[in-house]
């Protein structure tokens, strides 16, 4: 509190040149660091779920998911690239495409459960 015999407490005016400087990090830089910074902790954080949950390196994994897929013909090779390429040009594209992996994932489902 301040009395009438005392004066109020000087707020350092702000300098207009040091506001107006040249940011040293361009916007474009910033992006990029921002996506290096994001990719880094995805994987950072993908790592140590997987460590924590299966309880294995990376390398393991990679293993393991090598021997328990087997390798796909060359014709369902060609048909996985033109259902991405329709999936990823248009919406209605992606509908069917994704109409159509939903109702093959049930038709396994069902296939399997009366097996």
């Amino acid at each position: 509190m301040t009395g009438p015999d005392q004066k109020a407490p000087q707020v350092p005016a702000s300098d207009p040149a040091a506001d107006s400087a040249p940011d040293p990090i361009g916007p474009v830089t910033r992006a990029i660091l921002a996506g290096v910074a994001m990719r880094t902790g995805s994987t950072l954080l993908k790592r140590s779920v997987d460590r924590g949950i299966i309880g294995a390196a990376p390398e393991a994994l990679k293993a393991a998911a090598k021997a328990a897929k087997p390798k796909r013909s060359l014709g369902a090779r060609l048909l996985t690239a033109a259902a991405t390429r329709i999936a990823t040009r248009s919406v209605p594209g992606a509908i069917i495409v994704g109409g159509a992996l939903l109702a093959k994932s049930l038709h396994n489902h069902r296939k399997n459960r009366k097996a």
